[in-house]
């Protein structure tokens, strides 16, 4: 999605998906998703997944990867989905 001035419009909540798919570890907390945001130009990624159109590839592959990796260690995860 475009704004007005045909800039990619990334949104917060597109920063937590992408984080909980691509690192879950660091929506544990605000000061952690905050750090990982910040150090991985996490908005610079999913600007350019999202002009790619790899950013709902990469958030259901990274959710398929977590649920995966729980049903191989046999434990339950709450995801969003």
């Amino acid at each position: 999605m475009l704004d007005l001035f045909g800039e990619v419009v990334v949104t917060y909540d597109d920063l937590i998906l992408w984080v909980e798919a691509v690192a879950p570890a660091y929506a544990s907390s605000q000061r952690a998703f905050d750090h990982y945001v910040k150090a991985w130009a996490v908005a610079d990624k999913v600007r350019r997944a999202k002009m790619y159109g790899t950013f709902d590839s990469t958030i259901e592959s990274g959710r398929q990867r977590q649920k995966t990796l729980a049903r191989r260690l046999g434990l339950r995860l709450s995801l969003s989905e």
